[in-house]
């Protein structure tokens, strides 16, 4: 049975390997991935885990405007000496702001994905639009925002063959300064990354993957109309009664603009200290994820709803073992909550935490702040 917590992995493991599109609807592969990272994180150490993934961004439309809907449409001129930045390089990572979004996005993007916090590799932002596809035809849009000091890495290949650098042009000016293409070897389908800073110190990138217009074009128009801040990031719920010892590190939100339309967003807490290896902070976690409800009776359907007790009247799915924790409950005025505790709260603390989860008004109904 899927459940938001494989969901949430899968949206993890996407960023952590930026240079990937986001596949942030393909439950099968969600699965697999969550019960990779956790024998990784439990057995193997979670040092392999910071050595297996990279850091990386993603961006998505008008976050901070919420009565826009994001522009789309072919690829056009690109802005003129686009006030893309902020007024300093990120030195941290605050999970609960959104600090970049897309102004422009190409014809069909459907799925759209925000992250923000610590990442396997360290903390970054991201944010990612694409096409929803899994196979060859697949698209997305992706833009990296690194902190203070860290340089974009090299895109990752299906292959697995190291992408070697190529020839670097120059690009339009952004935020004030130049930018600059750089190719790779080894992309499988058309491809632009273009780099620039986004503050003294802090670069930012635009990766455009599998578009059929001119894809220089379209990360030129993409980067110009970026716009940057730290407004809150809208959730829909708010959590009380986490233990005072454990520190938030990352914060997720998805949709997919496909009918019915769905969505997730979830909150991650560790008691590890910001100083510790990124993999040793993700290795013992609470976390908190909120769906929308589907209710599903067949038992070949990925998102079968598959209760085994009740909560407060609703149907839920618990599973304990080892001190490891993880809730369920389904159809709470629409809305799914799950809870996965790693051993950090008392005997039974997830069910004890549901009734600090508040919902917003009518969940069911409730949109991310990535689409209008």
């Amino acid at each position: 049975m899927l459940d938001e917590r494989q969901i949430g992995d899968l949206m993890l493991t996407e960023v952590e390997s930026a240079e990937q599109p986001s596949t942030v609807l393909d439950v099968g592969r969600a699965m697999t991935t969550a019960r990779r990272q956790r024998r990784l994180a439990r057995g193997a150490g979670a040092a392999l885990l910071a050595a297996a993934l990279t850091v990386g961004g993603l961006t998505v439309p008008d976050l901070l405007i919420p009565d826009r809907t994001p522009a789309t449409g072919p690829a056009g001129p690109a802005a003129a000496d686009g006030e893309t930045g902020l007024p300093a390089a990120l030195t941290t990572v605050d999970p609960q702001r959104v600090y970049v979004r897309f102004g422009w996005l190409p014809d069909g993007m459907r799925d759209l994905h925000y992250q923000a916090g610590l990442l396997l590799s360290g903390t970054g932002v991201y944010l990612s639009a694409t096409n929803g596809r899994n196979d060859d035809r697949s698209q997305f849009v992706a833009v990296a925002l690194l902190p203070r000091g860290m340089q974009p890495s090299a895109p990752q290949r299906d292959s697995g063959e190291p992408a070697v650098v190529g020839e670097s042009t120059a690009g339009p000016r952004l935020n004030g300064g130049d930018s600059v293409f750089v190719s790779y070897s080894g992309a499988e389908k058309s491809e632009a990354i273009l780099r620039w800073r986004y503050a003294p110190d802090g670069w930012a990138q635009v990766r455009v993957f599998g578009i059929e217009s001119d894809v220089r074009d379209v990360a030129a128009r993409v980067a110009g109309s970026l716009r940057f801040g730290t407004d809150a990031v809208p959730m829909p719920a708010t959590v009380a009664g986490v233990p005072a010892n454990l520190r938030m590190i990352t914060l997720n939100v998805s949709e997919s603009l496909d009918e019915p339309r769905t969505w997730y967003a979830d909150w991650t807490w560790t008691p590890e200290p910001a100083t510790a290896d990124p993999g040793q902070q993700r290795a013992r976690t609470l976390s908190v994820g909120i769906s929308r409800y589907r209710n599903v009776t067949d038992p070949a359907d990925r998102a079968f709803v598959d209760p085994n007790t009740t909560l407060d009247g609703h149907p839920a799915r618990f599973r304990g073992e080892n001190g490891n924790e993880s809730l369920t409950v389904y159809d709470v005025d629409g809305a799914n909550v799950s809870i996965y505790d790693s051993a950090l709260l008392p005997a039974g603390g997830t069910r004890a935490l549901f009734p600090a989860v508040t919902l917003v008004p009518d969940p069911a109904t409730w949109h991310t702040h990535l689409s209008r």
